[in-house]
């Protein structure tokens, strides 16, 4: 914080007060002439009249409030709050908001009761010296240049100026003298710091901080308590008295509801105004005791505009002839993302609102549509976008039309932003919100159910011809001993380095996901097995070479299993035999990747046995099972193996093992049908004999007996019902199909 503009700006705070009607805002019939003479068809039709930039019912009371408070406890010098108030509102209630504060932090305390009106006075008055700011300055929506900001560190000793005309207290001048100094100042000169400071002083600049911060600005939004304490925190003992800073804090955590109600309760009830009057030079009474002031009479009308402001769907913004904001509706804080409490009394500021012309770049500067409209003195329509914080650009119309008044200076300018992108705004919303339901909170990538989705639609597009895939499931090593070692928060950030290694190695039309834990899943879309296994390598090389810095700078390592997709594959079988390849790879010494599986084979022109009705009337079970002999090139103990794989990927259920046959239970998925997923399935006895191939069953004339193993495969369903499925047929060219690829072998011969 060695900057004079720190995030504790306090000449920036913006507080939504009631903004009185004041020399340059249109009064009642100003605006109603305003709104018909301006070309916004939607004003005109609606009838917004003249009351629009009027007090509303709501923010009457709350004035009243404000205005006895500074009474009771200014005495005399009220009329210097009701100047600040005039001169720039929100600057007049920040300073209310810190005397609040101080207040109740100078009662906690238990400080006297003189010393506590010294400082709670010198809090409400401490920004009075801003009468004396150029509006170009103050009114700025900005942040200010080195230049302006020196004109801003003058408030102190214009303000000090201005209350010694009405005031002898050295005290109370000191505390607003010094307000603005640091606590460890470096400022040359005899200018007091550390404790020499005086205590209102020191107190006024953490409360004065803490409300800067915590209220929305043009620039920035605002800052959470606790965000703002921290700051406080963090500026304890350069800025700031550490003690006090600590002491604040506490009174924050412990309590922090009286940051209002007794504060209040003691500016209006406890005190007397005559107390106010020691502060002040001369002896006349003011006489405030109770307001007699006349209650205005609120018309009809008055409320159903500012109702009808609050609702309308466009943007509406009334601003004097300075350009200095005084409406700004519901409506336009969602167009702007700014609230009206930050820009309420600033000047309107094309580029501080973030906008700009559509035809034009960012880069590229902005005409600003009022600006041309004083200059013109007629009414600006243009498209513009607003690139407002955290969200996605928005299309408007703006339309900035001139409003003249009867008195002299009474004149400003209606401002009404129209939404161009309603439908395309709702559009992207819809979108960001699917895809946050496919996201992974913690890595944003694809969760698991988006995975499964994606799996499937795979599968069913390669099974009716479309390309290939490849599916590559990995796993960190020792990822409990990461966390163990170096918490769970170092954990999070290892998975995410994971995630962002994968995603960077995907291409277009891949799919990262999370499975769960520290497993992962890539889909590699069009890719087959040799060519997603040197992928992974791609994965694992740049894992293991990326330190971390939540680990020390250490580096990770990961485990890899790759398959493709192989004929009379479902998802499910997919994602085990890739599983059972991770295990291999875990098993055999982890960091390395390991693929299985063949891969898409050509389809056999030769249909399965087809079952009908009338074979199922009079051929018994011989009409319902499907014979085939496989041939495949590789021994008896390979084949075992390879059956081993089917049954572990198909959660197969072994009935009998004989000598050289083998009684398996197994499902198969059919094609898509029926209102439940076990409508889809139907299971199977399957009976496989294994034998030697004969030589006249040898595919190739070099072919070796004794090297080939002929496979004959049994297939009939379980259940009854399953025999008049039209599904049947589809779910036997599955299995057989399935029960092919792991053996590698060809069919050669279909009986019935």
């Amino acid at each position: 914080m060695t900057h004079p503009q720190t995030p504790f700006e306090p000449q920036s705070s913006t507080f939504n007060a009631a903004v009185p009607a004041t020399r340059g805002v249109p009064n009642s019939s100003t605006v109603a002439r305003g709104a018909a003479n301006c070309v916004t068809n939607l004003l005109a039709k609606l009838q917004i009249a003249s009351d629009a930039v009027s007090e509303s019912p709501a923010e009457r009371p709350e004035k009243d409030a404000e205005n006895r408070l500074a009474v009771v406890r200014l005495g005399i010098a009220t009329s210097l709050f009701y100047a600040l108030r005039t001169k720039h509102p929100a600057t007049a209630a920040h300073g209310l908001r810190v005397a609040l504060f101080c207040s109740s932090w100078a009662e906690q305390m238990g400080l006297d009761h003189d010393v506590r009106d010294r400082i709670e006075v010198g809090a409400l008055l401490h920004d009075v010296g801003k009468i004396g700011i150029p509006d170009r300055i103050l009114r700025k929506p900005g942040k200010l240049t080195v230049d302006e900001q020196l004109v801003m560190d003058t408030c102190p000793d214009l303000g000090c100026d201005i209350l010694q005309g009405c005031t002898t207290d050295p005290d109370l001048l000191d505390i607003i003298r010094y307000c603005n100094l640091w606590y460890d100042s470096r400022r040359d000169g005899e200018t007091p710091q550390g404790e020499a400071l005086p205590l209102g002083a020191r107190m006024l600049a953490i409360a004065d901080a803490f409300d800067a911060m915590t209220t929305e600005h043009v620039y920035r939004p605002a800052m959470s308590r606790d965000r703002a304490i921290a700051e406080l925190v963090r500026g304890s003992g350069t800025q700031f008295d550490p003690d006090l800073v600590l002491d604040f804090s506490r009174l924050l955590e412990s309590r922090p509801e009286i940051l209002q109600g007794s504060m209040v309760h003691r500016w209006l009830q406890q005190l007397r105004p005559e107390d106010s009057q020691a502060f002040w030079t001369g002896t006349a009474n003011p006489a405030v005791g109770k307001s007699h002031r006349t209650k205005e009479v609120v018309r009809r009308e008055t409320l159903f505009n500012q109702r009808l402001l609050s609702t309308l769907k466009d943007g509406v913004a009334f601003t004097d002839g300075e350009g200095n904001v005084s409406q700004w509706n519901v409506a336009m804080e969602r167009l702007t993302d700014l609230p009206a409490e930050a820009i309420i009394g600033k000047q309107w500021s094309a580029a501080a609102l973030r906008m700009r012309d559509t035809d034009r770049d960012r880069d590229d500067e902005t005409i600003c549509p009022l600006q041309e409209c004083f200059r013109t003195g007629e009414s600006v329509r243009r498209a513009m976008i607003i690139e407002a914080v955290g969200t996605d650009p928005v299309s408007v119309h703006v339309e900035v039309a001139p409003v003249h008044g009867e008195r002299p200076g009474s004149h400003g300018t209606v401002i009404v932003v129209h939404d161009l992108s309603d439908r395309e705004h709702l559009e992207r919303r819809l979108d960001t919100l699917h895809k946050q339901t496919r996201l992974d909170g913690l890595t944003r990538v694809a969760n698991r159910a988006h995975f499964d989705t994606t799996l499937e639609e795979m599968v069913a597009a390669t099974a009716a011809g479309g390309p290939t895939f490849a599916l590559v499931i990995c796993d960190l090593d020792h990822f409990k001993r990461i966390n163990d070692t170096f918490g769970h928060p170092a954990g999070d950030e290892a998975l995410k380095v994971f995630a962002n290694v994968l995603r960077s190695q995907s291409r277009e039309g891949d799919l990262v996901a999370r499975y769960g834990g520290e497993e992962f899943l890539l889909l590699a879309n069009a890719c087959d097995n040799a060519t997603g296994a040197k992928r992974a390598e791609v994965v694992r090389q740049t894992l293991e070479s990326t330190p971390i810095e939540a680990l020390g700078g250490e580096c990770i390592t990961a485990s890899f299993g790759v398959t493709e997709y192989q004929s009379g594959d479902s998802a499910e079988t997919v994602l085990a035999r890739a599983d059972r390849a991770l295990l291999k790879a875990k098993d055999n010494g982890r960091n390395r990747v390991v693929q299985l599986g063949l891969g898409k084979m050509s389809e056999v022109a030769e249909p399965a046995h087809r079952v009908g009705w009338f074979d199922w009337l009079i051929g018994g079970d011989e009409a319902v099972a499907t014979k085939v002999d496989i041939l495949t090139p590789v021994p008896v103990d390979l084949v075992i193996e390879k059956l081993r794989g089917f049954i572990a990927d198909h959660h197969a259920e072994i009935v009998n093992v004989a000598e050289n046959q083998l009684s398996l239970k197994v499902v198969s998925g059919s094609s898509p049908g029926g209102r439940r997923r076990i409508d889809h399935k139907i299971s199977f006895h399957a009976v496989l004999t294994l034998s030697d191939a004969q030589k006249d069953e040898l595919l190739t004339e070099n072919a070796t007996p004794g090297c080939s193993t002929k496979v004959h495969l049994e297939l009939k369903p379980i259940r009854n019902r399953d025999r008049r499925r039209r599904e049947l047929n589809d779910a036997v060219q599955q299995l057989v199909a399935s029960f092919r690829c792991y053996l590698m072998g060809e069919i050669i011969n279909r009986g019935e």
